[in-house]
């Protein structure tokens, strides 16, 4: 006998489309897929969740069971609070992995950063309180932007990982390696300065596509969290 699926997570971000299905309360059977679309095809009478930073939603709202089925915003009921005067121009990303930061770590204070597309670091404290953060390019954007923006810089984001990584270049490439990495990491260790005056102890989340790439490089304790979307995904979904 097959096991029942729960609900289904869905992560739709700026470039990939990533799902999990939970399975006697667990996360299981992750997934990348090439289209939405594909997913109706493999889960038409299953309860999903979904996390879409995308703008087609009326499409998202005919691809699943209504009953039973969430796309999250700031309208759905949520076991945070949320301290944004513009909750509505709020990601469903920063959402779910603020929810997946107090769901992992309750009564801490957890600073999230979100290393994708774009670079997000949002702050939800001990009481259950979200923030709010910071949201800045990432590295492959940085990368590009340079090249896209200028006549003479080349785009190196497709090789940037065998060009030697200093803490300043000797050649172009290795200078635009420098001012994109580099500049993250300071950007991310100046915010955590900052909120260490604000906050007495902040636990420090790590995630994304691109975290595996900053881990060693960031001051202080690191959790590399892979799951926190989809944990928050699920405990917004049972909290309805």
């Amino acid at each position: 006998m097959s096991e029942k699926i729960e609900v289904i997570l869905v992560d739709l971000g700026s470039t990939l489309i990533k799902s999990a299905e939970v399975i006697d309360g667990e996360i299981q059977n992750r997934k990348t897929w090439d289209d939405i679309g594909l997913l109706k095809g493999h889960y038409s009478e299953t309860p999903v969740i979904i996390s879409s930073v995308r703008k087609d939603l009326d499409q998202l709202k005919n691809l699943f069971p209504e009953k039973g089925s969430i796309i999250l915003n700031h309208e759905t009921t949520l076991p945070i609070t949320l301290d944004y005067r513009t909750p509505e121009t709020l990601g469903p990303d920063r959402i779910a992995l603020a929810v997946g930061a107090n769901e992992l770590f309750p009564n801490k204070n957890n600073l999230i950063i979100d290393l994708g597309t774009c670079m997000t670091i949002d702050i939800v404290d001990s009481e259950g309180t979200f923030h709010g953060g910071i949201i800045s390019p990432g590295l492959t954007m940085r990368m590009k932007s340079m090249a896209q923006f200028t006549k003479s810089l080349p785009d190196i984001s497709n090789e940037w990982q065998e060009i030697d990584s200093k803490n300043y270049g000797k050649t172009t490439k290795e200078s635009l390696l420098s001012g994109s990495f580099n500049a993250m990491i300071h950007e991310i260790n100046s915010t955590l300065e900052t909120l260490n005056k604000d906050f007495a102890s902040i636990n420090i989340i790590l995630t994304g596509g691109d975290a595996k790439f900053f881990e060693s490089r960031i001051k202080a304790h690191i959790f590399a969290g892979s799951k926190i979307v989809e944990i928050g995904l699920y405990r917004i979904w049972k909290y309805q």
